[in-house]
């Protein structure tokens, strides 16, 4: 038996998982010696049991790995153990990465996540939101980081779309097997995140039913994948605070976007902020947390952006459309959608040009979708 075939057994086996194969790698050299071994060998290993040295080593008549293996390609779908050079390497770093990591769509997407940011959020949204999670996960695709999430109702379906409208990579971590998409109603979201160069991932076998008690476990990946976790809405009893709260275990950042106090969908937010979440107004807020954005020097931005106030004609290249949307204001305030229809562009490509304006300090982006101008100077041609 080869390792992949082998990993894949344990991750079929009821009642085994990341954290027992642990126990049970400390004392076998490699899961094929844990397959091969007997069950009285098994139980000796601390936390395992004489019940469950008798699944596993009963592995044959417990599972069919042939099966599994032959719908993972037929499906098309990529399995990673733990053991291969593609693993997410945040995700191997973390108490008990999963055994397999099953993956529909782009390799690359996934490796990517290292660099990424997860949104999340409750199923609930409220339309102030949805509008966050839409400005967050834009600007993170603009500045080029892959935006994690669990393709659930509400906030996560927004931030999975706004990064697509944005031209970003964008990743689902699913709850149950990838022969099944959960809800049912996104399917159409999960076939153009594959589609567009993204991802799908699970590490539960494909056939794996929707279950509650899944999703506490997917929420360990989707905060494990990034460097960090945006908290949008979250009521007290959301499953977001159990993401927020995995990211915590894991040693990363964890961020959350204040809302109205009155609101019942604010006040997860709220308490992950008094308990010490950064307050997120913006994505640079989040930016800032490691260092800047790739490919960006915040310090040097915001020092160009001094010196513009400084200077009547600082020497500033923009782009076409940095220029044109520019042209389009003045230090009034104007509203986002005004704005759009007046640049006849897509709203997907101003809206990510209007990120870039603000990360310049020429515009600044004000509540109700409003904007101005906050920068004079020349353009240079």
């Amino acid at each position: 038996m080869d390792r992949r075939r082998a990993y894949l057994t344990l991750n079929l086996l009821p009642g085994i998982g990341p954290v027992r194969v642990a126990q049970l790698l400390s004392l076998f050299p490699s899961p094929e010696a844990i397959l091969e071994a007997t069950a009285a060998d098994l139980a000796r290993v601390p936390g395992i049991g004489g019940k469950l040295a008798g699944v596993i080593a009963d592995w044959r008549n417990q599972c069919d790995v042939d099966r599994e293996m032959a719908m993972v390609e037929q499906a098309g779908v990529l399995v990673l153990t733990r053991d291969d050079a593609d693993y997410p390497a945040l995700l191997a770093e973390i108490h008990d990465p999963p055994l397999c990591l099953y993956v529909r769509g782009a390799p690359e997407a996934v490796a990517r996540t290292r660099g990424g940011i997860a949104i999340v959020g409750s199923r609930r949204t409220t339309s102030y939101g949805v509008m966050m999670a839409e400005r967050l996960a834009t600007a993170a695709s603009v500045a080029g980081w892959p935006v994690v999430s669990g393709l659930a109702r509400g906030i996560d379906t927004v931030a999975h779309q706004g990064t697509l409208a944005a031209g970003g990579t964008t990743i689902g971590v699913l709850g149950c097997g990838l022969a099944y998409v959960y809800p049912q109603e996104n399917l159409d979201l999960a076939r153009r995140i594959v589609a567009e160069g993204g991802a799908l991932v699970s590490e539960f076998p494909m056939t794996c039913r929707p279950d509650k008690r899944n999703f506490p476990m997917r929420n360990r990946i989707i905060s494990g994948l990034t460097r960090g976790t945006i908290v949008v809405e979250a009521g007290f009893q959301s499953g977001s605070l159990i993401t927020a709260a995995t990211a915590l275990d894991q040693g990363r950042a964890v961020f959350a976007v204040p809302g109205r106090v009155d609101s019942p969908q604010s006040r997860g937010c709220h308490a992950l902020i008094r308990d010490g979440a950064r307050l997120v107004e913006s994505f640079q807020d989040v930016a800032e947390e490691f260092g800047g954005l790739p490919g960006l020097d915040l310090a040097a931005e915001s020092a160009r952006g001094a010196e513009a106030c400084r200077k009547p004609a600082p020497d500033l290249v923009l782009t076409d459309l940095e220029r044109k949307l520019l042209s389009l204001l003045d230090e009034s305030e104007t509203a986002i959608d005004s704005l759009i229809v007046a640049a006849g562009e897509p709203a997907a490509q101003v809206l990510g040009t209007l990120l870039l304006l603000e990360m310049k300090r020429l515009v600044k982006q004000l509540p109700g979708r409003r904007v101005v101008r906050s920068g004079g100077g020349v353009v240079a041609e």
